[in-house]
């Protein structure tokens, strides 16, 4: 009966503890789900205020601007400016190309409330192709948007300008050959179009085949005849004493862009004004200027040349004479004609962003605030 008795008293005991461990327990682990139900809140709430992609702004660089900032293409090339103007609460914002070199072709803007509000990349810099203002141009020197000004004061103005269509005249002159090998295929009227035929050896900048034009009726040159020669531009100016009247070659240049072949005159009739505008004095016999020429031809020619082409420098694709010289000046000196080459719209491409402050990322782009007072 005792132990009967000591049985369940050990049996009640045992109950009791292993219910006061296993309320313990689910006690512990209640505090822990709220604790870890608290964290998760209090994470939450945190990444609501910080941005997703990790990026930090210095807000300590200085970039109000109170009117315009300055744009700047490839990093240090200055082509213009933003211009910002506030009317009935909106911005008007206006890119505007000062270099005559450069023209725009892309914009994008943005302009949010805080600089963590611009669409960024995760490693900081801006996504421009995001901005909430696009658009594309042909080849304009101005645009603008308009943008209420509630939208905030901080501006992010990126572009892509592109180079204008000019010419390459110093690439031309950097690139002539001093001296260049010359020999005479053909002369007069055994030649096609011109006054001579000739070939340009060895291997550099002028190499090829030419028409070409004679310079001086005082001396002379041969089909067959080799010599080598001193290379001049004619947008230079000549040395002293090689031809009698220098200043002529921006009428000579006038005359190789008008195609006047085509108009019903002879390659005679355009030597024969060459030769009055250049020299001293003309041709006498005029032997090898062939049948179908006249004075009378080469006088309208040379009268329009007087009249039009003084101070003529060719311009994207069109003729410029260059003089090739005997080294000894014992041969007639002649020209040939090369066309000028140009920079097309597109060949230089470059990003462009308004001056300011720089965006967290590892490229160069920026913006810029607007001052409270504008």
């Amino acid at each position: 009966m005792k132990n009967k008795f000591t049985n369940y008293f050990v049996r009640i005991f045992f109950i009791t503890a292993l219910l006061y461990v296993v309320s313990c327990e689910t006690e512990t682990l209640i505090e822990e789900e709220q604790v870890s139900d608290l964290n998760a809140s209090i994470s939450f709430e945190a990444k609501k205020g910080k941005k997703s992609n990790g990026a930090t702004f210095d807000l300590s660089q200085e970039c109000v601007i109170s009117s315009q900032t300055d744009l700047y293409a490839g990093q240090n090339i200055l082509v213009g400016n933003v211009a910002v103007e506030v009317n009935d609460g909106n911005y008007i914002i206006t890119y505007n190309i000062t270099d005559s070199g450069y023209c725009l072709t892309t914009t994008h803007l943005s302009v949010v409330q805080a600089p963590e509000d611009f669409p960024i990349s995760g490693g900081g810099n801006p996504k421009n192709g995001h901005f909430e203002y696009s658009n594309s141009h042909d080849c304009v020197d101005s645009y603008s948007y308009e943008v209420p000004t509630s939208k905030g004061s901080y501006i992010a103005a990126h572009a892509v300008v592109n180079c204008v269509a000019d010419s390459n005249e110093d690439d031309i002159l950097s690139n002539l050959p001093e001296t260049v090998s010359v020999c005479v295929n053909d002369k007069g009227v055994d030649a096609e179009d011109s006054y001579f035929n000739i070939t340009i050896d060895p291997e550099n900048s002028l190499t090829g085949m030419y028409d070409a034009w004679c310079i001086d009726v005082d001396l002379s040159l041969n089909d067959d005849q080799c010599f080598e020669a001193d290379v001049y531009s004619s947008l230079n100016a000549m040395p002293g004493g090689l031809f009698e009247n220098p200043d002529t070659f921006d009428s000579i240049n006038w005359i190789m862009n008008q195609d006047f072949i085509s108009q019903g005159y002879s390659f005679g009739d355009i030597q024969w004004a060459i030769w009055e505008l250049i020299d001293d004095a003309n041709c006498n016999a005029c032997v090898y200027l062939g049948d179908d020429w006249s004075v009378a031809k080469g006088t309208e020619i040379y009268n329009l040349a007087v009249d039009n082409g003084d101070g003529f420098i060719p311009g994207c694709d069109e003729l410029v004479a260059i003089a090739l010289v005997d080294k000894n000046r014992q041969l007639q000196p002649i020209f040939i004609s090369v066309p000028v080459t140009c920079n097309e719209p597109g060949d230089c491409e470059e990003t462009a962003w308004g001056d300011g402050c720089d965006f967290p990322g590892n490229n160069w782009a920026t913006y810029f605030k607007v001052s409270s007072g504008h």
